[in-house]
């Protein structure tokens, strides 16, 4: 088995945030409320980064727009509800021993992105950014050095279930699109032959998945928050000198009943000087994916203007 990594270390900036600006005192948290805390500096690997000039649009049951994130940590009460959230600003990462150089990175998470924040709950949200490099650094939580996968679903319209039918959890995103991405810290590959075809089976470590956009409380509770921590599969064969077919990469939470299914273009993947298929970093312009939850609710979709980085 191999690694298979482009050595892009990866940031993991937390943001959340909401209100007023950041206090040096404990919130307090009233009925009704959960916590919303923003880390904006961290250290790993003897180096420290921060997020700077960014602001935060908050839209949900309470609106507010964050302007002063010069602090480390702002940490702000919410009413509970389900929000979204934009990163806006003239926003760069720095390395805090070199303020005023900014760091290359690429966001790779939705903005705006959907959170949900119960009563009495402190909740993270991370807006995940991809740095160049031969090593992996961490602000905010985690530590990333693999990939990711990202686009659009784009979701038909369809008529309103017919009276006496349960709507399912995916009806309110009918008509919409809605930005993803799936993000990994590494993956491992297994080659094989069978019945003279070269295989690739990829299998990557635990992933974030998160959606953009406006979406239900449903949505994020009991499908996108089912995904975090599984591991996406793909499989990929060499059909030929020149073809290569991939088979459709799958998010599989048994436990939840929950599944993503993500059917790509093959010319994604290469092929090796062995003849083994190679994935290799591009952009798609279309691809396909079904979302299903609970056995029998699903939902197809097109898949736009995408980023395949494994």
């Amino acid at each position: 088995m191999q690694m298979l990594k482009w050595w892009v270390g990866a940031l993991a900036l937390l943001a959340l945030a909401c209100g007023e600006p950041a206090a040096t005192s404990t919130p307090v948290i009233r009925d009704g409320e959960g916590l919303l805390e923003l880390p904006l500096v961290s250290t790993s690997a003897g180096r420290s980064y921060k997020l700077v000039g960014a602001t935060f649009a908050i839209t949900g049951p309470q609106n507010t727009t964050i302007t002063d994130t010069s602090a480390e940590t702002v940490s702000v009460p919410l009413m509970a509800g389900a929000y979204s959230i934009q990163l806006n600003g003239d926003w760069r990462v720095e390395r805090t021993d070199a303020p005023g150089v900014t760091v290359p990175v690429t966001l790779v998470s939705p903005n705006p992105m959907s959170f949900t924040l119960g009563e009495g709950e402190t909740r993270p949200v991370r807006f995940l950014f991809k740095v160049p490099g031969d090593g992996a650094v961490n602000v905010g939580i985690g530590v990333d050095s693999g990939g990711w996968i990202s686009g659009t679903l784009v979701f038909e319209p369809l008529s309103p279930p017919p009276p006496g039918n349960p709507a399912d959890i995916f009806v309110d995103l009918r008509g919409k699109s809605i930005p993803f991405v799936i993000s990994f810290a590494s993956s491992t590959a297994t080659r094989s032959i069978e019945s003279g075809y070269k295989q690739l089976r990829v299998q990557t470590g635990p992933v974030t998945f998160q959606l953009g956009g406006e979406t239900t409380r449903a949505i994020q509770q009991q499908y996108v928050a089912a995904l975090q921590g599984v591991t996406l599969k793909m499989f990929m064969e060499a059909s030929g000198p020149s073809s290569v077919y991939l088979g459709t990469l799958l998010l599989d939470s048994q436990d939840h009943r929950v599944q993503f299914y993500l059917s790509l273009p093959p010319a994604l993947i290469g092929q090796d000087a062995e003849g083994y298929p190679l994935p290799k970093a591009a952009a798609f312009t279309t691809g396909y994916a079904e979302l299903a939850a609970s056995g029998s609710e699903r939902v197809f979709t097109e898949v736009r203007a995408g980023m395949f980085s494994p």
